[in-house]
């Protein structure tokens, strides 16, 4: 299992940006967070050294923090707002698929709250702009609850995940073998002006009455 100290140790505002502490949370619980710092964040399904370019991390004194969700690795960075949302479910469900759909369409319904129009589900849990995926989400379910978490590129600088990640273990499909750069794009990039915090509002408006109605 890996270590969540890999590099550098992470601050406190890196570890919330993670949701590190959420797997003990009682639901419901939503928060947003507006990222004041470089933070890779990956799930501990994934081999570090294999998605990570760890030396590189430790020059810059960049933390590498593991989340309680599944998923690959990401970079969250200034221009990125994330989003972790704790609900209740069946104790015995297994299958992820329906909440992906509800939970990454409430965040496309709250950006669509900031201007931003055309948004897809792509893959498994990717929100894009055409081709471009400009939010990635992971999610888990255990003992009755759910945990889902999204990160999306709001003014984002696309090259940091060239400089730190790898070219991901797994990718969907309609990715084809894309470069960080060609695969992934942010709001700005794109045309929208909403800024993290218009953002961060939105999202968390609407995450909020997902919780409400559970």
């Amino acid at each position: 299992m890996p270590d969540p100290f890999l590099t550098v140790r992470p601050s406190a505002h890196a570890l919330a940006l993670a949701g590190v502490d959420l797997l003990e949370a009682a639901p419901p619980v939503v928060r947003v967070d507006e990222a004041r710092e470089i933070v890779v964040v990956l799930s501990r399904s994934r081999d570090p050294g294999r998605e990570v370019f760890l030396d590189r991390c430790t020059d810059d004194r960049v933390p590498v923090v593991v989340r309680p969700s599944g998923g690959g690795a990401v970079i969250v960075a200034p221009g990125t707002v994330t989003a972790s949302i704790v609900l209740p479910t069946g104790a015995t469900e297994r299958f992820p698929e329906p909440h992906f759909r509800r939970l990454c369409g409430a965040v496309a319904e709250g950006l669509s709250k900031c201007g931003v129009h055309g948004i897809s589900m792509r893959g498994v849990s990717d929100l894009c702009l055409s081709d471009r995926k400009i939010a990635g989400s992971s999610l888990r379910l255990w003992r009755g609850r759910l945990l889902f978490q999204i990160a999306v590129l709001v003014d984002s600088d696309i090259d940091l995940l060239e400089r730190y990640l790898r070219h991901p273990s797994r990718e969907p499909d309609y990715r084809r073998g894309r470069s960080h750069r060609d695969f992934v794009t942010s709001l700005r990039a794109a045309g929208f002006p909403a800024t993290t915090a218009e953002t961060a509002a939105a999202l968390r408006v609407r995450l909020m009455s997902e919780a409400a109605a559970c």
